[in-house]
């Protein structure tokens, strides 16, 4: 009993070396929006991280500090 061989695959053509090339610049663009998109994420959780309350007063009441920030009767 014998198998009947599978035929081979028609060979793939070429590639087109203009899409080719279209494909490799739209890979660029993508990639250049995509890391300016992760600069401006860092950059903002950055200044977010700065943006903190500061040094606070323990001798007046502004900025969440002073005698009423441990006791409000006081």
């Amino acid at each position: 009993m014998c198998l009947p061989s599978r035929p081979a695959p028609p060979p793939q053509p070429a590639p087109d070396p203009m899409a080719v090339e279209a494909q490799r610049q739209q890979r660029a663009e993508n990639q250049a929006v995509r890391s300016e998109r992760k600069q401006d994420v860092l950059e903002k959780g950055i200044r977010r991280a700065r943006g903190g309350s500061g040094r606070r007063s323990l001798l007046s009441k502004t900025s969440k500090g002073g005698m009423g920030y441990y006791n409000e009767y006081l």
